[in-house]
Order: C-alpha cells, then structure tokens, then sequence
C-alpha cells in the first residue's frame, strides 16, 4: 500500500521555483506523449511572494483521465511515483521527491478540478492580501504542529474553500466566468 503521508514545511518563497517548472514541464510533456492538451504551473509555489511547501505543482491536463501504462512508466523513469487518485476523485497523482521536489496531478481538461486549481492560483497572484492571509494561515497551520502533509491539508482545507469563493466572485466580476 502506498504511503502518500509526509513530512512538509513551509518555506520562504524562492524565485527559482518557476525555472524549475519550466525545466520539468518540457520532461513531462514528453512523457504524456502528445496527449497533455496543457500543462501548467499551479499551487503556491506559482504564486509569487508567497510562502510554499517546496514542492512544486505541475497540473497536467487530458482530453480525458486515462493514462496508458506507457506514460505511467515513463514519469517513473524520471523519479515519478504514480499515486493513483490520492483521495482525489477525478484526479491522478505522482510524486518526485529528489533532486528536486514535484508533485503532478493529472486532470481533465477544463474541468472543474482543473479550472479551481487555476482559479485560486490567478486570484493568489492579483490578490496579495488573499496571498498574505492564506500564507499566514499556513504558517500557523505548521506552528501548530501539523507538520504531514495529511493534517497539514486538512487544516487548510476551510480556508482555500474560502479562497476559491473570493476567487469565482472575482472572476465574475471580471467577466470571465468559467461555466463552474
């Protein structure tokens, strides 16, 4: 059985991480061999300024959500663990944990999973007291010790549910609502 618990920390945000998902992108859109219709740069670390586990999130995004054993053997042979749904319905998870830290999570594209992450992640970066607000929150979410990714998630879960209805309001706002 796979172990999908571990240890995180929050960090100081680093200007290097969207090199990193540069660089990573070019490896796992080969692996998807054609198929990924998008690949993105999602998560905290996409937000700059704010304060992140240093992971760094790739959102890959299919026609549909099917992966064919040759695309889950080629992350493999970049470091990738194929987590399956991870406790994410309609979501597929890798993890790559050296040299450096990646997460990917596989969706289709534009739906809702792919469009939330997206959301959020737009409105972190035209939002920085949002930003700063939720990077509080994490940083005391990890002072309380809540110190594996589990209990750290589950902590933050009110609070980016919270964010993602500041987020749709926005986007409405601006007249690019999504069909959410």
């Amino acid at each position: 059985m796979l172990q999908i618990d571990e240890p995180i920390t929050v960090v100081t945000y680093d200007p290097v991480w969207p090199q990193l998902f540069e660089q990573e992108q070019a490896f796992v859109k080969a692996a998807f061999t054609h198929q990924a219709v998008e690949v993105q740069h999602f998560g905290s670390t996409a937000a700059p300024g704010l304060s992140a586990k240093p992971i760094i999130d790739i959102l890959v995004g299919l026609p549909e959500l099917h992966l064919e054993a040759g695309q889950i053997e080629a992350l493999a042979q970049l470091g990738y663990e194929y987590l399956g749904e991870a406790g994410v319905s309609g979501r597929l998870a890798f993890r790559k944990r050296r040299p450096q830290a990646f997460n990917i999570a596989v969706v289709q594209w534009h739906n809702k999973l792919w469009r939330d992450n997206l959301l959020l992640r737009d409105y972190l970066r035209k939002h920085p007291q949002a930003a700063r607000r939720y990077e509080q929150h994490k940083v005391e979410v990890v002072g309380q010790g809540h110190t594996t990714l589990l209990s750290y998630s589950e902590q933050k879960k009110a609070v980016i549910e919270e964010l993602l209805e500041q987020a749709r309001i926005w986007d409405v706002g601006q007249g690019q609502a999504a069909e959410l």
